[in-house]
């Protein structure tokens, strides 16, 4: 069976989250966006995906430091959107979804679990 492509991946998801979808990117710990999408072509996410890479690795720091378990996702709630990221494989690389706040999260969350493992499989290592 082929893998299918980044690409592909993250346009089926962009398609089954419909009218709440914003982006969705695929980053390096390093900050730099691999692959991404958004359903408004002048919308520039690179400055946010390096800025969230910053959000997992404290997020992941302080988690360990308190001993309450590896980070599963983050979820930053604004009053337009919500921004839910997840790391990938051995944690090189995040993901992350914006959804309007109209989404339902169980659906985001439920494509994130289901989608990880391949996009982390389509990922260059």
């Amino acid at each position: 069976m082929t893998t299918p492509s980044l690409e592909d991946i993250l346009q089926d998801i962009q398609n089954q989250l419909g009218s709440d979808f914003i982006a969705t990117d695929v980053v390096g710990m390093d900050g730099l966006s691999i692959a991404g999408r958004a359903a408004n072509p002048n919308l520039d996410s690179t400055a946010a995906a390096a800025r969230f890479a910053m959000v997992m690795k404290l997020a992941s720091n302080v988690t360990e430091k308190i001993g309450m378990g590896d980070v599963e996702d983050s979820l930053v709630t604004t009053t337009d959107a919500y921004i839910l990221t997840r790391f990938l494989g051995d944690g090189s690389y995040y993901w992350g979804i914006t959804v309007t706040i109209n989404a339902t999260l169980g659906l985001v969350r439920m494509l994130m679990s289901e989608y990880a493992n391949q996009i982390w499989e389509a990922l260059p290592h």
